[in-house]
């Protein structure tokens, strides 16, 4: 069955992840690509996720400028001195395709990652430094379900290159927290579906878990098929907290989730924020991420805690949590329109 594969995906997470860090210790990059000056990921939907949790989980480890690309066009920037990161499960993603093939004009330091398709051949064509990965551990085939492939392909990368400076040890203790954890995680997930039905979900984070709800956003939009959206504090409290006076009919939950690694004064923020949104009668739910483990493995715990709540959410919805029919449509059209 279809969710079968879905499920399966999910607790795949640490395997996939653990693939990908033996994998890219294999591949040959070029020693010169340590002499970059900035980075830059190419990607869309979960291709991109990796960018977000670069930036949120990895911000005070990053040694030089990261910066995004999710359209057609590469910023003026981009040289000899960049790394250009192709992101694309599929390899056929148009934007990226574009984008890297504007790289390799640009003479960029450039690395593909994908599972074939066109990017792959792109990247045989030009003998480009290329990680085309085997997702034995996708059954579902979907890139939102690829976490381990699409979020730790760029990290193991950069560690490689020693453009991230982390404790790479860490990674095999968190990883082995989610396996020796799943049932009561999926317990978790089971037990918070019962709050989220039928409501649009707004969901709240800060720090080093804002790359989480990005991901989540697009999970519930993708396999629950349902309206969420995400706010980041501190931004949030210089504007939404204003904004939810009207319309006054609306079915809205809130879920945010809180840390003890935050920045202190954004703890606050929290507390204040769940307050304020309890004043206006808004309902919300509070996850609160296990103390005992590092930033990483509060992602790792956050990463797999979220995506068992689409699943189970798309359950109670009764819709394919595979399918994703409304984006099908939309880019056949757009081929049919070239």
């Amino acid at each position: 069955m279809l969710a079968d594969s879905v499920y399966k995906s999910i607790v795949h997470l640490p395997d996939q992840i653990n693939q990908v860090l033996a994998d890219v210790e294999k591949i040959n990059i070029p020693i010169n690509y340590i002499k970059v000056t900035n980075i830059v990921i190419s990607g869309m939907g979960g291709s991109i996720y990796n960018y977000y949790v670069l930036k949120s989980l990895f911000k005070q480890n990053l040694k030089i400028p990261i910066y995004k690309v999710n359209n057609y066009e590469i910023p003026s920037f981009i040289n000899e001195n960049t790394l250009f990161i192709g992101s694309s499960y599929s390899g056929n993603t148009e934007e990226v395709v574009q984008t890297t093939q504007e790289a390799i004009r640009r003479r960029a330091k450039i690395i593909t990652i994908s599972s074939g398709g066109a990017l792959g051949q792109i990247s045989k064509d030009n003998n480009l430094c290329n990680y085309q990965f085997s997702s034995i551990y996708n059954p579902s085939g979907q890139p939102r379900l690829g976490l381990g492939y699409m979020i730790f392909s760029p990290i193991a990368i950069l560690l490689r290159l020693s453009l991230l400076n982390i404790n790479v040890n860490s990674f095999a203790t968190n990883i082995r927290y989610l396996s020796d954890n799943k049932q009561d995680i999926e317990a978790e997930a089971k037990k918070t579906i019962e709050k989220l039905k039928n409501n649009i979900i707004i969901l709240v984070a800060s720090d080093h878990l804002s790359g989480n709800v990005h991901v989540f956003r697009n999970q519930l939009n993708e396999t629950a098929k349902c309206y969420a959206e995400y706010h980041l504090i501190p931004e949030l409290n210089h504007h939404l907290i204003e904004g939810l006076k009207y319309p006054e009919d609306k079915r809205i939950i809130f879920v945010i989730y809180e840390s003890n690694l935050y920045f202190n004064q954004n703890k606050r923020r929290i507390l204040i924020t769940k307050t304020l949104l309890e004043r206006q009668k808004f309902p919300l739910i509070s996850i609160n991420m296990p103390s005992q483990l590092d930033n990483i493995g509060q992602f790792l715990y956050l990463l797999q805690l979220n995506s068992f709540i689409s699943y189970y959410l798309s359950q109670h919805y009764k819709v394919d949590p595979v399918a994703i029919p409304w984006v099908d449509f939309f880019k056949k059209e757009l081929q049919s329109s070239h």
